[in-house]
């Protein structure tokens, strides 16, 4: 009894964290189907009848559900004899019906079941159908330790008639100690299997109880796909509608939206759809297809990806994934995919794509089930990487400094983050950037922040650098976005932008004013997320410091003013300019040959260092 109160320990230590996350009850409904059959009576290796188990594992799975949820009960075999097939065959009961759980009435249901009678599951499946809500994310914990003593109906046909063409309805069968290969598992499988579900077993009562949890856990998680039935006419596709990746920065970092679809097919057809994807972003595409059992099916089943101007992308999916075309009937459910688009160097994926679904096959009258999956990938770790959020300043004089931080994968020559903060129309907002002398410092934005994001549909996106007097400085980054972009200009749905700016330019500056502005339709908020470096070289150091050098001293050599007006042929105003033109810096304060010489230097060194970085 000890592993029985583990395993309890266990399932209560899970579940309840699923409930506490959940501000709101979740979604969907959930019918348990409960054994309690005569062979239920049969005893565990501690002696224990194997219903009082069963009711056990049941109780801490209510216990442990999320308060709200909807839950009901139906048991078979509790009321009638295993000596009358006649009315033990009728003898399946809804105990509990399918409501906000109340956990008080099913325990009471359950603390009085003993195990009598036959094994009706296929009738309690007929029953089953009509106790769950008619629409709605829905789904059956089948649990027994037997077959169907009563059929017909058959339960698996029962199954696959009132579930299996129903996308959000899903049934989780738990053998209790059956046999490997046995005609109950086979049963049992197929029942689960015909709905999308699984089946599992357990070989001793005390496993019953953590099985049953991680079932639910599973169920509670669901998603079931969307019915979505692509268009015939190409021009007329449906849009594939995508969520966010739940926890995508801890789960996987790489996978930002999700969909499911569900379609109908027949032979013959093509099935049209179109999704955007915005920069650097890239789409796994996977379709399966099944058809009608006892049916022959032949030809191919195809993914077909046009771009925004018609173009066929031969796009497979890799060795790893299924091709573009497979043949049927090659496997039961035979599979075809692609990924949009194709991955390279420098891919800019900003388009609107089209996807057609054909089955290469001549017209029949009989429809085929296409699953499809949709993950939406992001190819660019400055845009989606986790960000340290900072509310930029509407006053330039009080702009936020950037938390920076050198990291042991990009050296220790280089400093910065990756950030996100609020913006709305109208707005400008501002950032400090420190730097030290002999920094190359870069930002590169993204507005809107990602497809989540508030609004952000139209205007202009820009980024400015300036000194603390306002003076701009900097440039765009060369090669990459320029300082202003149109935000969903065409098919450019984010506006990207740059900026850039190294000491041998201002070697003298110390803190560069960061500024983004949105102009969009007046109330509109969205957010944006930016990316802000400097990268260190002692060499640009060493020059800046000696150009610093030669001006102090030069300025040591100048004679001091005095306050006597010496003799002059010229007009002061006069005097002053033949002074600027003779010092032969062209008004900078540094000689000229020097100051010439040392940004040259200084030129050819940045223009490597940028080279490099960009390469990285």
């Amino acid at each position: 009894m000890r592993l029985v109160w583990t395993l309890v320990a266990l399932l209560l230590l899970a579940l309840p964290v699923v409930a506490s996350a959940q501000e709101e009850p979740p979604e969907g409904a959930m019918l348990i189907i409960l054994d309690a059959s005569g062979s239920m009576n049969n005893v565990d290796e501690d002696g224990v009848p194997l219903i009082d188990k069963a009711k056990e594992a049941v109780l801490e799975l209510i216990d442990a559900l999320p308060d709200g949820m909807q839950v009901g009960l139906r048991v078979y075999g509790h009321r009638e004899p295993n000596t009358d097939p006649v009315r033990g065959c009728q003898d399946t009961e809804l105990l509990a019906p399918v409501a906000p759980l109340d956990r008080a009435a099913i325990r009471g249901a359950i603390e009085g079941l003993e195990a009598s009678g036959y094994t009706p599951i296929g009738l309690s499946l007929q029953e089953a159908a009509a106790d769950l809500p008619e629409t709605g994310v829905r789904s059956i914990v089948l649990i027994s330790d037997g077959e169907d003593t009563c059929a017909p109906p058959d339960p698996c046909q029962i199954a696959e008639e009132l579930f299996g063409d129903l996308f959000d309805v899903r049934i989780e069968s738990v053998g209790f100690l059956i046999d490997t290969g046995s005609a109950a598992e086979q049963q049992l499988r197929c029942i689960a299997e015909s709905t999308g579900g699984g089946y599992t077993t357990v070989g001793s009562a005390d496993a019953l109880v953590a099985k049953l949890g991680e079932v639910t856990e599973g169920l509670l998680d669901w998603n079931p796909p969307l019915t979505l039935n692509g268009a015939l006419d190409q021009s007329m596709a449906i849009p594939f509608p995508l969520t966010p990746k739940a926890d995508w920065v801890t789960d996987e970092p790489g996978k930002i939206a999700v969909g499911s679809f569900a379609s109908i097919l027949m032979p013959g057809e093509t099935r049209w759809y179109e999704f955007d994807l915005w920069e650097r972003e890239a789409a796994w595409i996977w379709v399966d297809l099944e058809w009608p059992p006892g049916l022959e099916a032949g030809g191919h089943l195809e993914t077909i990806v046009l771009d925004s101007a018609g173009n066929r992308i031969e796009a497979p999916v890799g060795r790893e994934g299924p091709p573009l075309r497979t043949a049927l009937p090659g496997t039961d459910s035979p599979m075809t995919g692609a990924l949009v688009p194709p991955p390279m160097p420098g891919w800019s994926s900003q388009a609107t794509y089209l996807v057609g679904l054909h089955w290469d096959a001549p017209p029949a009258v009989f429809l085929g089930s296409l699953s499809v999956g949709v993950e939406v990938l992001n190819g660019d770790p400055v845009q989606y990487l986790s960000r340290t959020e900072v509310q930029g300043s509407l006053d330039p004089a009080d702009a936020p400094a950037l938390p920076t931080g050198g990291t042991a994968e990009n050296g220790p020559d280089w400093k910065g983050g990756l950030f996100r903060g609020p913006l709305a129309s109208g707005e400008t907002r501002w950032y400090r950037f420190d730097l030290e002398r002999g920094d190359e410092m870069n930002t590169f934005a993204f507005f809107p922040g990602d497809r989540f994001v508030g609004d952000g549909t139209s205007g202009e996106f820009s980024v400015e650098l300036t000194d603390l007097e306002g003076t701009p400085v900097g440039s765009a980054f060369p090669g990459e976005w320029p300082q202003m972009s149109e935000v969903f200009g065409g098919e450019r749905h984010q506006a990207t932008v740059s900026g850039t700016l190294t000491t041998e330019q201002y070697p003298l500056l110390e803190t560069v004013l960061i500024g983004f502005t949105w102009t969009g339709p007046a109330g509109q908020e969205s957010e944006i997320r930016f990316e802000a470096e400097a990268i260190f070289d002692p060499e640009r150091k060493r020059v800046a410091d000696q150009l610093e050098a030669e001006t102090l001293h030069q300025q040591a050599e100048e004679p001091e003013p005095t306050d006597e007006p010496g003799p002059t042929n010229q007009p002061p105003d006069e005097t002053s300019a033949a002074i600027d033109e003779g010092d032969g810096s062209g008004g900078s304060g540094f000689p000229a040959p020097i100051l010439i010489g040392g940004l040259a230097a200084l030129g050819a060194a940045g223009f490597f260092l940028i080279r490099r970085r960009r390469a990285r």
